[in-house]
C-alpha cells in the first residue's frame, strides 16, 4: 500500500534531516559536469593520431555501458547483493522512497543528494572497469584505452543528465520538452511501487529494456499521476 501524503512528507523531512549540513546540491551537480567533461577532454587530448577504425569502437562502448546500466539497476540496485548492499540502500530504500511515481520532482537543490550518484561513484566505476582499457591498451592500442575511458565518462555524464531531467519539475524549461517528457514517463513507470522490480531499468536510452523485454507499457492502469507536489 502506498503511504499517505502526510506519511510521505514526514519521511521526506526525516531523510532531508540526514543530509550532511555541508552538502550543496549545486556543488554536487557542478562536480559531476566538470569532472566528466574535463575527463573526456583529457582522454581525447591523449589520443595519438587515432585511426578511423578505432573511432568505430565508441558506439560499441556506449552499447556496453547501456547494458551495464540495465544490469546494475535490475540487480544490485533493487536486490541486496553481497558487497554491493550500499547500492540497494541508496536506490531502493532512499531514492524510491523519496520519489514515488506521483511525486517525482525535487523542490530544493539539497534533494539532489537523493537523485545523483555520490561523488565517489565515478572513480569507483572507473576502477571497476579498469581491466578493460588495460586489456585494450596492451592487445590493440593505447588509443582504444583512452577512447574507452572517454566513453565511460561521457555515458556517466549522459546518465546523470537524464536522471536529473527525470526529476525536474514538469513545468521547468527542460521539463517541458517533448522528448524529455517521454523519457520521464519511462522512468516514472519504474518508480511505480508495484513495477519497480519488473522493468524500465534503463534510466537513459532504453535499448536493453527493449532488447530484453523489460519495457513496461505506458498505460496499464497501474501508474500514478506524475504531478509536482509541493
Amino acid at each position: 500500500m502506498n503511504p499517505s501524503e502526510s506519511e510521505r512528507g514526514t519521511k521526506q523531512r526525516e531523510m532531508m534531516a540526514k543530509v550532511p549540513a555541508r552538502y550543496s546540491g549545486r556543488a554536487h551537480w557542478a562536480f559531476i559536469n566538470v569532472t566528466t567533461v574535463g575527463g573526456v577532454c583529457l582522454c581525447v587530448a591523449l589520443l595519438e593520431h587515432p585511426l578511423w577504425w578505432e573511432w568505430l569502437f565508441v558506439p560499441g562502448f556506449f552499447v556496453f555501458a547501456n547494458a551495464f546500466e540495465w544490469w546494475i539497476h535490475r540487480g544490485p540496485m533493487h536486490h541486496p547483493t553481497r558487497g554491493l548492499r550500499m547500492l540497494y540502500v541508496r536506490h531502493t530504500l532512499q531514492h524510491h522512497v523519496f520519489y514515488p511515481a506521483d511525486d517525482m520532482s525535487f523542490r530544493d537543490p539539497r534533494e539532489l543528494f537523493y537523485v545523483l550518484f555520490p561523488p565517489f561513484a565515478l572513480p569507483v566505476l572507473l576502477i571497476v572497469n579498469l581491466p578493460i582499457p588495460l586489456l585494450l591498451g596492451s592487445l590493440v592500442s593505447a588509443n582504444l584505452a583512452w577512447l574507452f575511458f572517454a566513453s565511460v565518462l561521457s555515458y556517466y555524464f549522459v546518465y546523470e543528465w537524464f536522471h536529473f531531467a527525470h526529476h525536474l519539475r514538469q513545468d521547468s524549461w527542460l521539463g517541458r520538452r517533448a522528448l524529455v517528457g517521454w523519457f520521464r514517463r519511462h522512468h516514472t513507470r519504474h518508480h511505480e511501487l508495484a513495477l519497480m522490480e519488473k522493468g524500465n531499468f534503463n534510466v537513459s536510452f532504453p535499448l536493453w529494456d527493449w532488447l530484453l523485454g523489460t519495457m513496461l507499457p505506458e498505460d496499464d492502469g497501474q501508474m500514478g499521476t506524475t504531478g509536482d507536489a509541493s
